[in-house]
């Protein structure tokens, strides 16, 4: 975080809250697209699929979230 003003609270509210918006969107788009993979596929999605879908979408909705706050470096 590059703002040096914020206060400790602060400094943990912008922490809480990029940590949900990182689970709720990994979450979301892993459960969606692992839906849509065993509509299609017919079987369960595979363990590292799922994980890579959830790690890249948390870490673009965290990116997206840093910038809507004016916290990018």
């Amino acid at each position: 975080m590059s703002d040096q003003s914020l206060s400790p609270g602060q400094a943990f509210g912008r922490w809480l809250l990029h940590v949900i918006v990182f689970l709720v969107a990994g979450g979301v788009a892993a459960g969606v697209s692992a839906l849509a993979y065993q509509a299609v596929a017919q079987t369960q999605t595979p363990l590292g699929i799922y994980a890579v879908i959830f790690a890249a979408s948390g870490l673009i909705a965290y990116r997206q979230t840093e910038r809507v706050l004016g916290t990018d470096a």
